[in-house]
């Protein structure tokens, strides 16, 4: 019986590991080089003293902090499932996730709720500073930039109120290590029949 269970449990991780193979390829295909001139529209939120931006077309809404269902075999810096609109969705803490440590979800906090291709997630951070144009010629590589080899930082960039990460949502999601849903599309259909139309 328990070589059964040691199967199944390898079995799922094999599962689980070829899903995220899969998604980091796709993802890193998707991220386009960075033009040397420009301008980028973009959210710029407050990750405790890092300001980080997220490209304004990824970007569907921010939502105060609320509670949450726990989402197994999460890593720490996955706070679990948002009920938005009776769809669930991941959510991640930036700061925690950077870290790799787990950090407890402040009454004050900001779930920033972003689409990556078909993926929907939530962002946790400390404050929303607004949509701001950042230029992509004002960049650096110098011994302030915090983060600079991190796989999902595509650029610091710099403006009248110092560096900004400017982060990718795809390389995001695809090196931290979030559970996939499997929610089979029958279910989810069926779900959909059996709410009301407001």
């Amino acid at each position: 019986m328990s070589t059964r269970q040691d199967i199944g449990r390898e079995i799922a991780e094999l599962k689980r590991r070829l899903y995220e193979l899969e998604r980091s390829t796709s993802t890193h295909e998707a991220d386009e080089p960075l033009p040397l001139a420009g301008e980028i529209q973009a959210v710029v939120c407050r990750v405790e003293e890092t300001r980080v931006a997220l490209p304004l077309d990824v970007v569907e809404r921010a939502v105060p902090a609320a509670a949450m269902a726990p989402l197994p075999e999460a890593p720490p810096w996955v706070h679990g499932l948002l009920n938005l609109r009776g769809r669930a969705l991941p959510v991640l803490d930036v700061a925690a996730r950077i870290e790799r440590r787990a950090r407890a979800l402040d009454v004050d906090d900001h779930i920033v709720i972003c689409r990556h291709e078909e993926q929907r997630i939530g962002l946790v951070v400390q404050e929303v500073l607004g949509v701001r144009v950042l230029a992509l010629g004002e960049r650096t590589n110098g011994p302030g930039a915090s983060l600079p080899i991190a796989p999902y930082v595509r650029a610091t960039l710099r403006d009248a109120q110092g560096l900004v990460l400017l982060f990718s949502l795809g390389r995001l999601i695809a090196t931290s290590d979030i559970p996939p849903l499997e929610a089979p599309p029958e279910a989810e259909n069926a779900r959909h029949e059996e709410t009301p139309a407001r």
